[in-house]
């Protein structure tokens, strides 16, 4: 099984898998990729436009996968929850 290393870019700061993780599939990966980079922007704290990339490299270290993931929010000032 084909072991994939997903280095994350989130808002600037990068973050580069030594580890990596067997997938059967390029399925399996993009699956993967979607996850990982919606729990990641779950988790942000701050409002406002936030960017995430995914890099995704075999085990003989090209890319084979880019992903990426653009959130945005605002609240209407005037009806701003409290």
């Amino acid at each position: 099984m084909p072991r994939y290393f997903f280095d994350i870019n989130a808002n600037g700061r990068h973050t580069a898998d030594e580890i990596g993780v067997n997938l059967n599939s390029p399925d399996d990966v993009r699956h993967a990729v979607s996850w990982t980079l919606t729990a990641i922007a779950m988790e942000a704290k701050q409002p406002g436009p936030r960017s995430y990339i995914a890099s995704v490299r075999d085990e003989f270290g090209d890319v084979v996968y880019t992903a990426t993931l653009t959130f945005t929010d605002t609240f209407d000032e005037a009806r701003r929850l409290p």
